[in-house]
Protein backbone atom coordinates (compact mmCIF):
# COMPACT_ATOMS: atom_id res chain seq x y z
CA UNK A 1 0.00 0.00 0.00
CA UNK A 2 1.08 3.54 -0.68
CA UNK A 3 -0.78 6.76 0.01
CA UNK A 4 -4.47 5.94 -0.14
CA UNK A 5 -5.74 9.26 1.26
CA UNK A 6 -3.80 12.52 1.29
CA UNK A 7 -4.44 16.18 2.06
CA UNK A 8 -3.43 19.03 -0.21
CA UNK A 9 -1.73 21.05 1.17
CA UNK A 10 -0.20 18.31 3.36
CA UNK A 11 0.46 20.57 6.37
CA UNK A 12 -1.84 22.86 8.31
CA UNK A 13 -0.21 26.19 9.14
CA UNK A 14 -2.71 27.97 11.35
CA UNK A 15 -2.42 30.77 13.90
CA UNK A 16 -2.57 29.96 17.62
CA UNK A 17 -5.08 32.80 18.03
CA UNK A 18 -7.52 30.87 15.81
CA UNK A 19 -8.54 30.59 12.20
CA UNK A 20 -9.30 28.11 9.43
CA UNK A 21 -7.32 26.17 6.88
CA UNK A 22 -8.84 24.57 3.77
CA UNK A 23 -7.51 21.32 2.30
CA UNK A 24 -8.41 18.85 -0.42
CA UNK A 25 -8.85 15.31 0.91
CA UNK A 26 -7.99 13.01 -2.00
CA UNK A 27 -8.71 9.30 -2.57
CA UNK A 28 -5.82 7.94 -4.66
CA UNK A 29 -7.29 4.45 -5.06
CA UNK A 30 -9.59 2.67 -7.48
CA UNK A 31 -11.92 1.76 -4.58
CA UNK A 32 -14.47 3.55 -2.40
CA UNK A 33 -13.03 4.43 1.02
CA UNK A 34 -14.95 5.18 4.21
CA UNK A 35 -13.15 7.58 6.53
CA UNK A 36 -13.21 9.02 10.04
CA UNK A 37 -11.24 12.15 11.01
CA UNK A 38 -9.92 12.30 14.57
CA UNK A 39 -8.00 15.07 16.33
CA UNK A 40 -5.44 14.84 19.12
CA UNK A 41 -6.87 18.11 20.50
CA UNK A 42 -10.66 18.46 20.25
CA UNK A 43 -10.57 21.48 22.58
CA UNK A 44 -8.81 23.63 19.98
CA UNK A 45 -9.50 21.92 16.63
CA UNK A 46 -12.62 20.92 14.72
CA UNK A 47 -13.28 19.78 11.15
CA UNK A 48 -16.27 20.07 8.84
CA UNK A 49 -16.11 16.38 7.84
CA UNK A 50 -15.85 13.72 10.54
CA UNK A 51 -17.27 10.67 8.74
CA UNK A 52 -17.85 10.04 5.07
CA UNK A 53 -17.23 8.07 1.90
CA UNK A 54 -14.62 9.08 -0.66
CA UNK A 55 -15.62 7.51 -3.96
CA UNK A 56 -13.03 6.26 -6.46
CA UNK A 57 -10.49 9.08 -7.09
CA UNK A 58 -12.83 11.51 -5.27
CA UNK A 59 -11.79 14.85 -3.74
CA UNK A 60 -13.58 16.57 -0.83
CA UNK A 61 -12.86 19.87 0.88
CA UNK A 62 -11.76 19.49 4.51
CA UNK A 63 -11.91 22.68 6.59
CA UNK A 64 -9.84 22.65 9.78
CA UNK A 65 -10.85 25.27 12.35
CA UNK A 66 -8.74 26.24 15.35
CA UNK A 67 -9.96 28.11 18.42
CA UNK A 68 -7.51 30.42 20.21
CA UNK A 69 -5.18 28.58 22.59
CA UNK A 70 -1.63 27.70 23.49
CA UNK A 71 0.27 26.11 20.57
CA UNK A 72 1.35 22.51 20.99
CA UNK A 73 2.19 19.51 18.82
CA UNK A 74 -1.20 18.33 17.55
CA UNK A 75 -2.31 16.08 14.72
CA UNK A 76 -5.28 14.91 12.70
CA UNK A 77 -5.68 11.21 12.05
CA UNK A 78 -7.70 10.14 9.02
CA UNK A 79 -8.71 6.50 9.48
CA UNK A 80 -9.96 4.72 6.38
CA UNK A 81 -11.15 1.39 5.04
CA UNK A 82 -12.41 0.03 1.76
CA UNK A 83 -16.18 -0.22 1.30
CA UNK A 84 -18.02 -1.96 -1.50
CA UNK A 85 -21.24 0.01 -0.99
CA UNK A 86 -20.95 3.77 -1.48
CA UNK A 87 -24.11 4.12 0.64
CA UNK A 88 -22.56 2.38 3.68
CA UNK A 89 -22.82 4.14 7.05
CA UNK A 90 -19.23 5.22 7.84
CA UNK A 91 -20.03 6.08 11.46
CA UNK A 92 -21.21 2.51 12.11
CA UNK A 93 -18.14 1.09 10.32
CA UNK A 94 -15.75 2.86 12.72
CA UNK A 95 -17.74 2.17 15.91
CA UNK A 96 -15.01 -0.24 17.10
CA UNK A 97 -11.94 1.39 15.52
CA UNK A 98 -10.59 0.86 12.01
CA UNK A 99 -12.26 -2.19 10.45
CA UNK A 100 -9.77 -4.82 9.31
CA UNK A 101 -9.47 -5.38 5.60
CA UNK A 102 -7.29 -5.53 2.55
CA UNK A 103 -7.29 -1.74 2.26
CA UNK A 104 -7.43 0.00 5.63
CA UNK A 105 -5.16 2.25 7.64
CA UNK A 106 -4.46 5.81 8.77
CA UNK A 107 -3.06 9.02 7.38
CA UNK A 108 -1.56 11.43 9.94
CA UNK A 109 -1.46 15.19 9.39
CA UNK A 110 0.64 17.40 11.67
CA UNK A 111 -1.07 20.55 12.91
CA UNK A 112 1.33 23.42 13.56
CA UNK A 113 -0.16 26.42 15.34
CA UNK A 114 2.09 29.48 15.23
CA UNK A 115 1.98 32.41 17.62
Amino acid sequence: MGVEISLDPPVCPIQANGGTSKHKMINHTDRHLAYKVKSSNNSNYSVNLIYGILKVCDVKELVITRKPGKPQADKLIIQYCQVNDENADPKALFANGVPPGELSGETIIKLSAAE
